[in-house]
């Protein structure tokens, strides 16, 4: 008979005989014993302890009462998270949760079982790749359970869970925050030490992919020294993490040993065919694709991706797919990588695997001088990039804020501490209260002094993050590099032309958009260049007009920097692409005089109209433009930048910029 059916008639029989004790009391909390006594064998179970089972049924054997029998009941089942078929966990959770809602009175033990249940079923799916926000939604239901529960000091692993989760989904600003709330509560409830492993080793697999590389090598050292003390699960999470942080760091020899060195732990817990396993083998084989060593990697790779397919986890088959078009390339063999590129691809997330892949596609596009596909793929690297930055910017606003708050936290904690003493020590009242309100006044005069501060440095901060927004106008050389360097020697004297004035727009858009602000002289050559590869684009008649005054005048002129380029661009995009005039027109006029400059960028297209805006290029374009001239404006109490839309005959779009204008500088 099948274990799982066995297990199953023993719960019921046990549930009956349970029930018709007259004498079990009903228990709501757990004693210091029993706790650990529980902890024990559930270290035990996680340690893979050869005889950890069968001392939880011996457990389950001799319990006086159903919470007892449930608390072992749900740990056996648990252990299947371990192996390789974590799916025979689902009756265990099923059934214990059923349990715990027939109870007419919940108390903080129920609680706990039930957070035990919910929690460990949300490991199953986080591990099964199901919906994020689903994996999410359980993990909080089970931390507010074990808020109210007797086993509070689960909180810091529920609070690391959750944190994965987050950075499984790109979300590295909450993964902070849950990682470091596992450290708080740790601290909290004064955890053993080594317990907070692997919470600094969460945040060292953060700050690898924020490219923080030297707070992840500080986090990974510190924890090496302590890997003895880690349990074997714990001691697999790390080793992974760390060829990881090798791996992106481009330090392909340690990757490999360290993965070897995750592999050889794996085989010593009899953890050969659990999901851990493969996931070092695909990691395997994409340090042995690096090292150029095709053989070693396609083997590893197919092992792996056998396994992915039969559990159906999408983002191991979207790895397994990469590395095989990898070793593809690496071995010239382009038919077989156009076969692996025609095949299905599962939609996943994870900006690391996606980046991987399109470095693939982009030495595919490479090899056969594939320059439209190549752009396209560029293109999509261009807005992931950017994208990633801007999360990494706003992950290091987070962090500093979060850790603020902690501090915070603290204080006040401190606070209530001081208050309690008073209370028990009545001699030492009026030192405590002058202490207190001494405390609270350098409280609020340090959050007045930060307010202050976060205020003047508003400005500057919104700069910043204009500056990153700004990246995702410029125009990325990579495809230039990989794929014209080689060509442009042997091509026509047509095409060769073509490719270096696109070669040197490339430059251009470097030496500008690395600039704050730059003269309107630049600004308009770097615009001709733009237009003259754009009008070879369009195919169709079309006429560039520039209305300027003379060279000198430009050349003292200084503006914010992409800011024409970016309306021309609009201009082309939504004004001349859709354009029915038989004759595109697109001009640039320049009026100056002696209180201001006013630059119109004209298109004889349909007009603008919002509604019809919906590219996320543009709308970014347009934000960066009026974010632009608001925080320069907030810098100039009576000049003023003026950006004003007109449709007539057309679209004109019109900047004013005073010559009395104030800069700020980053």
């Amino acid at each position: 008979m099948p274990r799982i059916i066995q297990q199953t008639l023993l719960l019921a029989v046990v549930s009956i005989l349970l029930a018709c004790k007259g004498n079990e009391t009903y228990k709501g909390i757990r004693t210091a014993e029993e706790k650990h006594q529980y902890q024990v064998l559930n270290d035990s179970m996680q340690h893979l302890t050869p005889n950890a089972l069968s001392l939880i049924q011996q457990q389950m054997d001799v319990a006086k009462d159903s919470l007892t029998w449930y608390d072992y009941y749900l740990m056996y089942g648990r252990h299947y998270l371990l192996t390789d078929k974590p799916n025979m966990f689902i009756p265990y959770a099923e059934q214990t949760l059923r349990y715990v809602s027939s109870l007419n009175e919940q108390t903080p033990r129920s609680r706990g079982l039930a957070a035990m249940a919910i929690s460990s079923m949300a490991s199953l799916h986080y591990f099964l790749h199901h919906h994020t926000d689903t994996i999410i939604q359980s993990y909080q239901k089970a931390y507010h359970l074990m808020m109210e529960s007797d086993l509070m000091e689960n909180l810091p692993d529920l609070s690391a869970n959750i944190g994965d989760v987050y950075v499984s989904a790109n979300d590295l600003a909450n993964a902070s925050k849950w990682y470091r709330r596992a450290l708080y509560l740790s601290d909290s409830l004064a955890l053993p030490t080594q317990q907070t492993l692997t919470y600094y080793m969460g945040l060292g697999r953060i700050y690898t992919n924020l490219h923080d590389f030297e707070q992840a090598r500080q986090v990974y050292e510190m924890t090496d020294k302590r890997f003895d003390e880690m349990k074997p699960n714990i001691q697999s999470y790390f080793l992974n993490n760390y060829g990881n942080y090798f791996y992106f760091r481009k330090q392909y020899d340690n990757a490999l040993k360290t993965f070897r060195r995750l592999q050889r732990h794996l085989l010593k817990y009899n953890a050969g065919q659990h999901f851990d396993m493969y996931l070092c083998k695909i990691n395997l084989a994409d340090v042995f694709l690096h090292l150029h060593q095709t053989d070693s990697a396609r083997i590893y790779m197919a092992e792996a991706e056998q396994y992915f397919r039969q559990q159906q986890i999408d983002v191991g088959i979207y790895y397994a797919q990469t590395i095989r078009l990898g070793i593809a390339l690496e071995e010239k063999k382009y038919d077989e990588a156009k076969s692996i590129m025609e095949e299905e691809v599962p939609a996943i997330n994870d900006y690391n695997l996606i980046s991987i892949r399109h470095e693939f596609l982009n030495r595919y596009y490479a090899a056969i001088n594939d320059y439209k596909n190549a752009y396209v793929n560029l293109r999509k690297d261009m807005t992931s990039a950017d994208s990633a930055n801007i999360l990494r910017q706003q992950m290091h606003a987070v962090d500093v804020l979060t850790r603020f708050t902690e501090d915070t936290i603290r204080l006040h904690h401190q606070l209530a501490m001081n208050e309690q003493e008073i209370r028990y020590e009545k001699t030492r009242t009026a030192f405590w209260m002058v202490l207190g309100l001494f405390s609270v006044i350098v409280l609020l005069f340090t959050l007045w002094f930060y307010r202050e501060r976060r205020r003047k440095l508003q400005t500057r901060l919104e700069m910043l993050t204009l500056r990153i927004n700004n990246a995702r106008q410029r125009i990325s050389p990579h495809f230039i590099f990989n794929v014209l360097n080689s060509r442009i020697a042997g091509t026509d004297e047509g095409e060769k032309g073509q490719l270096m004035k696109l070669a040197r727009l490339i430059r251009s858009n470097l030496d500008i958009s690395s600039q704050n602000y730059v003269t309107l002289a630049d600004e308009i050559d770097f615009v001709s260049q733009y237009v003259d590869i754009e009008r070879q684009l369009i195919n169709e008649k079309f006429e560039f007009e520039k209305d300027l005054p003379e060279q000198a005048i430009l050349e003292q002129i200084r503006i914010p920097s992409m800011l024409v380029q970016i309306l021309v661009e609009n201009a082309i995009l939504h004004g001349l692409k859709n354009c029915q005039e038989p004759v595109k027109r697109l001009s640039i006029k320049v009026d100056y005089d002696k209180q201001a400059t006013r630059i119109i960028i004209h298109d004889n297209g349909a007009g603008f109209d919002i509604r019809r805006t919906n590219n996320k290029r543009s709308r970014v374009g347009l934000n960066i433009i009026r974010s632009t001239i608001n925080s320069i404006n907030q810098e100039n109490k009576k000049a003023k930048i003026r950006f004003d839309i007109i449709n007539e005959h057309g679209c004109s779009a019109i900047l004013t910029i005073p010559h009395n204008i104030h800069y700020p500088n980053l």
